[in-house]
Parts: structure tokens; C-alpha cells; sequence
């Protein structure tokens, strides 16, 4: 009788296990699908970012070469203005540079 017993409490525990295995392979496998879908959304958005990245730097690239362009155009018809502001900025830093030199 108690043999019985034990024997029937022995085959529910392995059925229990399999069991359990079958579900753990389960979760297993459903937390992999979960991880690679992670991975590749994580790899689209670091892509996503670097187009922006490399977008927002040629947008800025074509604005400083415009800039450029302006001051090229503005000196070239505004000669004297560019001399007398080129001159003042000149001063300014040579005052500013011997008066911080000699305050030490």
C-alpha cells in the first residue's frame, strides 16, 4: 500500500516535470522573440539616429559654407567697412590682451 502510494506520488512528480520543462521551453523561447524583437527596435533607433545626426551636420555644413558666402560678398562690396571693423576687433583684443597681461 505504501509502496503504491510512493509509486503514484513518483509518476506526478515526473509528469509535474516535464511539465514544468514544457512550459519553461515555452517562456524561453517567448523571452528570445521578446529579446530579438528589442534588438532589432534598438538597432532601427540607433540608425533613425545617426541619419538625423548626419542630416542635422549637412544642414549645418550648408549653412556655415552660406554664411561664408555672405561675408565673402560683403567684403568684397563693403572693402573700408570690413578694414575699419577688422581694425577695431584688432584693438579691442591688443587693449584687452595688455591690460590682462599686466594686472599678473
Amino acid at each position: 500500500m505504501i509502496d503504491a502510494i510512493i509509486h503514484k506520488g513518483e509518476n506526478r512528480m515526473e509528469s509535474t516535470t516535464v511539465e514544468n520543462g514544457r512550459g519553461t521551453a515555452t517562456r524561453l523561447a517567448h523571452l528570445t522573440a521578446k529579446a530579438a524583437e528589442g534588438k532589432m527596435l534598438a538597432e532601427d533607433l540607433v540608425e533613425i539616429g545617426k541619419r538625423r545626426a548626419q542630416r542635422a551636420i549637412r544642414r549645418s555644413y550648408e549653412a556655415g559654407e552660406d554664411y561664408l558666402d555672405e561675408s565673402k560678398r560683403y567684403i568684397k562690396h563693403n572693402p573700408w567697412q570690413s578694414v575699419g571693423a577688422a581694425l577695431g576687433v584688432g584693438l579691442v583684443l591688443g587693449f584687452l590682451g595688455g591690460f590682462l597681461s599686466r594686472r599678473r
